[in-house]
């Protein structure tokens, strides 16, 4: 290989080119060297970076032997829910979820959990949260038993197993996230279902309704088949002659769920695919979840009957069914169909924080030149090797959290000092042909046979386990757009972009026809959110501890995407980001208070396994530890943690609760940041009595702590209720209701980014602006307020139609409703009933918001809405409410009522079931609704508040399609 480097000729060498330089001529005593065994041809050179295809001396890397099939082409998939079953002849515990499974030499054993158990370590109670797995059948062969079973191919959320590949006698097994259903294929044989001992058995021929340890099982074979060993503890059938059969956890031992899941029992599935889409105008991320299936001659129904996590069926307008399974992640809803879409807001982040905090000059000044006058910029990290990809990368999270404080205080040399050191070790890693003055290799192999990248040094089981690269690769992707923002042509893929793509290809492979690496390696679109392990070669399944770490890794996308102009790899790091932000919500910090097990102590859980939680980390009990490792690294990506800020303060207080005191020594810094979300100024207190005297976390600097201590102590927390149509942007709100808008540009001119509120935010080229309206009410009375947006009408009859809209009520007195140009009336809600209209007769409607003073906005968008034709009599009759069950059932911080119901219409025209929650000021606190149709239906649901107490108003609401309606109200107390 050729290597071009002008630069060598220049007196003032980067670190780079003098190792560049020194290495090639043989320079430094050997202390820095090519890569070992890497010669011209096993080198892959990418822009001005590389990667060798030659494992460096004496490193590891994951087994040669893959459990695939022979039919599996294309990049392998790993740190999947069921990766363990690449690393074995068989697999260890699978979490389905509902269902758990595991494949062994019988076929495929299967249960249900429903029991938490909870253990102690050292002082602390509740270190864990796991179901008790118990065997509740085994789907086995006729044919006997098996040497192993090897994955036969996957979908994005789907698995398919083969038990005896390339044998006479097999058995196929395809497996969805969600779905309750096992899908089985046989060949040389029939089915075989044994059971820990005689299970009750409901025969209705091909189809047979079981129980087994407490559990309803549903078994469906092909039309024609029969069951033999009734009474027995071991079921066979030859399935006549069809060789497929399917097996479905039933929510309940009814005819009715029976029968239902027999309609989709034969709709095997054979692919499950994501797509998703982000609206920057709407600031939205809507994720399509797709299913393909073979229908069998007994199918009954089209789509598949599958179950929808918390964090989709909260976000999702699915219909969803009564029935519904408790797991390991609270209440999955069943849902039947073909696809289904989830919308979440993109509530932004930025690079770094504004420059607003109050903070003295000198004092930042002098944290940003403590650490600009080290030695060594770039250091090993406090665990062997150190000079790692992990640790590595901390050192690129100090640097880049740096940099901008250093502009702030006008400390330029210290500023390019930072910037320098970081390229200077981006570069040696990103090219295979240098190595760095440590130990470390300093390198990226590409293992062929895996398909991905490997770091060395490595480190947690980075290499041979292809553990946590999203966290360690994350921080590089992160320093590379630091740099990149200021300097596009360093980021240019001809330059050293290309490597740095690689990377995120590696751990977020967002292009399907990608051949070099698998699709989304670490995120499960399903479970919404990554997976660390690269085996899940654990008896509780997968897990993933540091969802901040995750959180920063597809944050470092989104920078990256902006700043280099590929809109389609921002927009995948959007999904990415959005996605899993939500499910940490759910499933770390549980914001609703539903999603962990009732008796758990925590608010909080440090690490989310497939079958259940932990209140520690892999190294320590200390409770800094286990609550900061979701904090680090705190950044402009992190401001979900002050979203909420009641919940920020519980979950602040139990960390003071449980280490006993506020005098934070594990990691005070964290801590105090952290703190700060909601209460700044006790934050501010802390720091002041401990600035000088505590250990700095390894990834950050004084500089960084105070500077956002000051900056959050100004703006407030983030308010996630406002979003914008731009990517980099936050929203803060202070306590008595000042808003602080903030919006980086990346671009070389300059852009106004609008906000769902109305404001509107001029932002200069490459540049962080912000504005604040003190009052809280975006302008005052004199001004023209914002148009609305998202007229929408929800309902129809022949002569009314339903309109809906979007509005913050800023400078708005009412809204004016106009229909075919022409104003109907006002409106004092943002939602409005049209009446008096001619059936089957088309109509255009807008609305304008209008202020005291009479200014009229701009108007909405324009919607059309044709009525209904007249259908005579239809609806003369109102629905009735024939149960109404109002019981409490209170945990925790949660007042939380469930209510059973059921209602009916003559008309048989059932449209809306709504229960409010209502406290004793008149407040909906809570509220749920149900689509209902035909002349009856019934359910149950649930409503609750956070801290609340006394007495409450519930309210049932049922609606038909004609409009009629009935209400019943119950009041309830709690103490």
């Amino acid at each position: 290989m050729t290597r071009n480097d002008d630069s060598c000729g220049s007196f003032d060498l980067s670190r780079r080119t003098f190792v560049a330089a020194t290495a090639l001529t043989g320079g430094l005593g050997g202390t820095i060297s090519t890569t070992a065994s890497a010669s011209d041809h096993d080198i892959v050179q990418v822009g001005s970076g590389s990667y060798t295809t030659t494992l460096p001396d004496g490193m590891d890397e994951p087994p040669e032997s893959i459990s695939v099939t022979s039919s599996v082409e294309g990049p392998i998939d790993s740190n999947d829910w069921w990766s363990s079953l690449l690393w074995e002849d068989f697999s260890e515990n699978l979490f389905v979820h509902p269902l758990y499974v595991d494949a062994s030499e019988d076929g495929l054993d299967v249960g249900f959990p429903t029991e938490w158990t909870f253990s102690r370590e050292g002082r602390l109670d509740h270190v864990t949260a796991m179901m008790e797995l118990q065997t509740d059948l085994t789907i086995g062969h006729t044919g006997g038993t098996f040497d192993d079973s090897q994955v036969d191919g996957w979908g994005d959320w789907s698995v398919s197993t083969v038990w005896g590949a390339d044998t006479s006698s097999t058995l196929r097994v395809t497996m969805a996230q969600g779905s309750p259903f096992l899908y089985c294929e046989y060949e040389g044989g029939g089915a075989e279902l044994s059971f820990p001992s005689t299970p009750d058995v409901h025969d209705e021929g091909n189809v047979l309704r079981i129980q087994s340890n407490g559990n309803v099982y549903g078994v469906f074979a092909p039309e024609g088949a029969t069951w033999n060993g009734i009474g027995s503890d071991t079921l066979t059938s030859d399935l006549d002659g069809e060789e497929y059969l399917s097996v479905a956890l039933l929510p309940d031992d009814s005819d009715d769920a029976l029968s239902t899941y027999a309609d989709y029992a034969y709709n095997r599935i054979v692919d499950t695919r994501i797509d998703w889409v982000y609206d920057k105008h709407e600031a939205t991320v809507e994720s399509t979840f797709s299913f393909e299936t073979v229908d069998r001659p007994e199918s009954g129904s089209d789509g598949v009957l599958t179950t929808l996590y918390p964090h989709q069926w909260k976000y999702s307008d699915a219909s969803t069914e009564a029935w519904s399974y408790t797991t390991q992640r609270g209440e999955q809803r069943v849902y039947t169909g073909s696809s289904f879409s989830v919308t979440y807001e993109y509530r932004g982040m930025l690079p770094y924080l504004p420059d607003v905090g109050d903070y003295d000059q000198d004092e930042l000044e002098g944290y940003v030149q403590e650490v600009a006058d080290e030695d060594e910029l770039i250091r090993p990290g406090p665990e062997d090797p150190g000079d790692d990809t992990y640790w590595t990368g901390k050192n690129f999270e100090r640097l880049v959290q740096l940099l901008p404080i250093a502009e702030a205080v006008g400390a330029t040399d210290a500023r390019d000092r930072f910037e320098n050191a970081m390229r200077d070790e981006l570069e040696i890693w990103l090219d295979a042909t240098v190595s760095g003055d440590t130990d470390s290799p300093d390198v990226f192999y590409y293992n062929d046979n895996w398909r991905s990248l490997l770091g060395y040094h490595d480190s947690h089981g980075s290499a041979d386990n292809l553990n946590d690269h999203h966290f360690h690769y994350g921080y590089y992707v992160k320093g590379a757009a630091a740099i990149a923002r200021t300097d596009p042509d360093w980021a240019d893929s001809d330059n050293w972009g290309g490597m740095i793509e690689q990377l995120i290809r590696d751990y977020a492979g967002y292009d399907r026809s990608d051949d070099k690496y698998p699709f989304l390696r670490n995120h499960d679109p399903y479970a919404g959110h990554s997976w660390a392990s690269g085996n899940a070669l654990f008896e509780e399944g997968n897990n993933q501890e540091s969802s901040s770490e995750s959180l920063n890794a597809y944050a470092a996308m989104i920078e990256w995407g902006e700043y280099t102009g590929n809109t389609e790899l921002r927009d995948a790091g959007i999904f990415l980001y959005t996605t899993e932000l939500h499910a940490v919500q759910e499933y770390w910090f549980d914001i609703d208070g539903d999603s962990h097990p009732p008796e758990w102590d925590h608010d909080y859980s440090s690490n989310v396994w497939g079958n259940g939680y932990w209140y520690k980390t892999w190294w320590t009990l200390d409770i800094e530890a286990i609550h900061g490792i979701n904090f680090m690294p705190l950044d402009g990506y992190s401001h979900h943690l002050g979203w909420d800020d009641e919940h920020a303060e519980a979950n602040y207080q139990e960390i003071v609760e449980n280490r006993g005191g506020d005098d934070f020594d594990y990691y005070p810094d964290l801590m105090w940041m952290f703190r700060a979300f909601s209460d700044s100024q006790d934050a501010l207190a802390l720091w002041e009595a401990d600035k000088d005297d505590y250990d700095v976390e390894f990834g950050m600097s004084r500089a960084q702590t105070y500077y956002w201590l000051t900056a959050l102590d100004a703006t407030g927390s983030p308010e996630p209720s406002i979003t914008a149509d731009h990517s980099l942007y936050t929203v803060f709100s202070t306590d008595d209701g000042a808003l602080t808008y903030a919006a980086y540009n990346p671009g070389d001119s300059s852009i106004t980014v609008s906000f769902s509120d109305g404001t509107s935010l001029d932002v200069p080229a490459n540049s962080m602006a912000t504005t604040t309206d003190s009052d809280g009410d975006n302008g005052g009375g004199d001004e023209e307020p914002a148009a609305p947006t998202n007229l929408h009408s929800p309902s129809n009859t022949d002569t009314t139609v339903d309109l809906e809209w979007d509005h913050d009520g800023a400078n708005t007195a009412h809204y004016n409703v106009y229909v075919d140009g022409s104003r109907y009336g006002e409106s004092a809600n943002t939602s409005e009933t049209v009446s008096g209209l001619d059936p089957d007769t088309g109509y255009e409607f807008t609305v304008t918001a209008e202020s005291d003073d009479g200014i009229e906005s701009d108007p909405s968008n324009t919607i059309s809405v044709t009525t209904d034709a007249d259908d005579g009599d239809m609806g003369d009759s109102a629905p009735s409410i024939d149960q109404f069950d109002v019981s409490d059932t209170s945990s925790g911080p949660w007042t939380r009522f469930n209510v059973e119901w059921a209602v009916s219409d003559p008309d048989g025209d059932l449209d809306l079931v709504e229960i409010e929650m209502i406290d004793d000021s008149g407040t909906v606190v809570d509220s749920t609704s149900t689509a209902v149709s035909g002349d009856s239906a019934s359910g149950e649901d649930s409503v609750r508040e956070r801290n609340g107490g006394g007495e409450y108003e519930l309210e049932l609401t049922v609606t038909d399609e004609a409009g009629n309606s009935a209400t019943e109200t119950k009041t309830v107390a709690v103490a």
